[in-house]
């Protein structure tokens, strides 16, 4: 495994590790489509890996350096953006409610 491969695998680690932690902590869960999520932490990863920081893959990464941590994952917005639509803006957090709202919708 080369360099470049193994701060990605250890950048991902990072991610998953994080993300884990948040949802098992906090008031939210994943949003309920795995392979959208899956997309969200493979962009925190190569942002961790390219730029040092989480910042969020739904924002352009110049952007998002030139508003410091306001948009390092979970960014700022984030709680604005669950209570208004159910989920954040990368699609990687969302609340209970939203993900139980969809599991009926689809049923």
């Amino acid at each position: 495994m080369g360099q470049d491969d193994e701060a990605r695998a250890a950048a991902l680690k990072r991610v998953r590790k994080f993300v884990a932690s948040y949802t098992t902590r906090g008031p939210y869960t994943l949003y309920p489509e795995p392979e959208v999520v899956e997309n969200v932490v493979q962009g925190l990863a190569d942002n961790l890996v390219e730029h040092g920081k989480m910042y969020c893959p739904c924002a352009p990464v110049e952007e998002s350096k030139a508003k410091a941590h306001h948009m390092v994952c979970p960014c700022t917005p984030h709680r604005e953006d669950i209570e208004r639509q159910g989920y954040c803006d990368c699609a990687l957090f969302a609340s209970h409610a939203f993900v139980e709202a969809e599991r009926l919708r689809r049923k």
